[in-house]
């Protein structure tokens, strides 16, 4: 078996040369691996068939939903579907569900998964406070198709319909795509969760708390700041009916829109009840990333094994 490794570099900590150093070395204790650092998607898909002309058993390891991430140019899942060719992650239209928060919104409520009442704000601004009033203040700013927690800082919590048009239009100008505008789940009570994925025979979940009080911050999300400076901080749940609920949810949320192999799904929770933010379909595989430290401190397992089961087991469902 032939493993394509594609390199896809931003300055992201789990997309730096130094994360795919690490998995290449990972990776190469068991299989053959070619890798390719494609600049756009001809280049990419070039590579790809004379890899292929030569080896027909190919599988590609990928963890980028883009060539150019800042331009969102070269959908890779949509490449390697569109081409054939079995690979690490979710088909193209799960990605692209991943990537569209209210898309995976719809699809949860569509299969009874609770998520917090939301709408979308495009250009068209007039309705906007009369959407804002129906679900009420707090609401929380999030631009719709990015990752990572960008665009996500403090001042994406908004209390009245000045600091609600402010945040929406900064999504619209500075990130060139539309808003999502969400119920906030205040802090009052409140708990927050990531949940990691791993899919196989029996699926192992990953699930941690945020640690907030741990934190050096005032307001309780997680910003892009600290998501760049590994600021955040966890801590493993203890209470089995929390563990049990949030693990159910996070399956629900992977069920509904289809996802594959591995995920993250972000919960909250209050005194009046759970609520899944969204699901990452392909969320961060670097070394200090949630659901590598979490596989480790759950299920000992270290990173170089992560990445070989993650392969193994995809590369099982692809021969099937």
């Amino acid at each position: 078996m032939q493993i394509v490794l594609i390199k896809s570099f931003t300055d992201k900590a789990w997309r730096s040369p130094q994360t795919y150093a690490l998995i290449e070395a990972s990776l190469r204790k068991k299989w053959r691996v070619k890798t390719i650092h494609p600049r756009n998607a001809a280049m990419l898909k070039r590579k790809l068939r004379r890899f292929k002309a030569k080896d027909e058993d190919l599988f590609v390891f990928n963890i980028a939903e883009f060539i150019n991430e800042d331009k969102k140019r070269g959908f890779i899942p949509q490449i390697l579907d569109e081409m054939q060719l079995p690979h690490l992650g979710s088909d193209l239209h799960a990605s692209r569900a991943g990537l569209d928060k209210a898309m995976a919104k719809d699809l949860f409520l569509e299969n009874d998964v609770p998520t917090p009442p939301f709408f979308v704000v495009d250009e068209a601004m007039q309705q906007v406070e009369k959407a804002a009033q129906k679900i009420g203040y707090p609401l929380i700013v999030k631009p719709l198709h990015e990752g990572g927690h960008i665009g996500i800082d403090e001042s994406s919590i908004v209390d009245n319909g000045t600091e609600l048009h402010g945040a929406v239009t900064r999504v619209l100008h500075e990130y060139e795509q539309p808003a999502l505008v969400e119920d906030y789940i205040v802090p009052n009570d409140m708990r927050e969760f990531s949940v990691g994925i791993i899919e196989g025979k029996t699926n192992m979940f990953t699930p941690i708390e945020i640690d907030y009080a741990a934190m050096d911050t005032d307001t309780e999300i997680l910003s892009y700041e600290m998501a760049q400076n590994d600021l955040e901080e966890i801590k493993l749940i203890t209470d089995p009916e929390v563990k049990k609920k949030v693990n159910q949810l996070a399956q629900g949320a992977f069920d509904a829109v289809g996802a594959r192999d591995y995920s993250r799904v972000d919960i909250r929770m209050n005194k009046t009840g759970y609520f899944v933010l969204e699901i990452n379909t392909m969320p961060g595989l670097g070394p200090h990333s949630f659901l590598p430290q979490a596989a480790e401190e759950i299920y000992g397992m270290n990173y170089e094994e992560l990445i070989q089961y993650l392969t193994d087991h995809a590369l099982r469902h692809s021969l099937n």
